[in-house]
């Protein structure tokens, strides 16, 4: 945990440069800083947005159908909805499918990676906290064993 706290102490002294770099001091302009923050956090984060960046990381590609039996509680054209918004914000898009070309497959622009690469440690940092040794949801089991994918709970190494 403590490689966590070093991350942590990283990521405040990066954000403290960008802020020096950009003349913005967070500390004088508190209540615009967090206006921007919560329209930011709502905008991207809101609506499970997070949920489907996040498997589609680990996916690499996903079909809308499979994203919303994968997150459950959404319907295909619910999910296709919130794919076009993150599509238009710019962090997915649209591929088609090699074995149906009337299904699309989803993916994360640079944009959207850059987001998951930054949001992992966080994931990882949560896990561990709760003591990743833990079984997976069932759920979670079903999914992963019938997609043939590695495990959410699995160590898989990150380019």
């Amino acid at each position: 945990m403590e490689r966590f706290a070093v991350l942590s102490e990283m990521c405040f002294r990066f954000s403290q440069d960008i802020y020096l770099r950009t003349g913005s001091v967070p500390e004088m302009e508190v209540e615009e800083t967090i206006g921007r923050n919560v329209s930011i956090a709502r905008r991207v984060f809101g609506n499970r947005f997070l949920e489907i960046l996040a498997t589609i990381y680990l996916k690499k590609a996903v079909g809308a159908n499979e994203l919303a039996t994968i997150l459950g509680d959404f319907t295909k054209p619910e999910m296709v909805r919130r794919l076009r918004v993150l599509e238009m914000a710019g962090l997915v898009e649209r591929g088609h499918s090699f074995d149906d070309p009337d299904s699309a497959r989803y993916s994360l622009t640079h944009k959207g990676t850059v987001i998951a690469r930054l949001g992992e440690p966080v994931f990882l940092y949560l896990r561990l906290a709760e003591g990743w040794t833990t079984a997976p949801p069932k759920h979670a089991v079903a999914v992963t064993e019938g997609a043939g994918q590695t495990s959410e709970y699995e160590a898989a190494p990150r380019t």
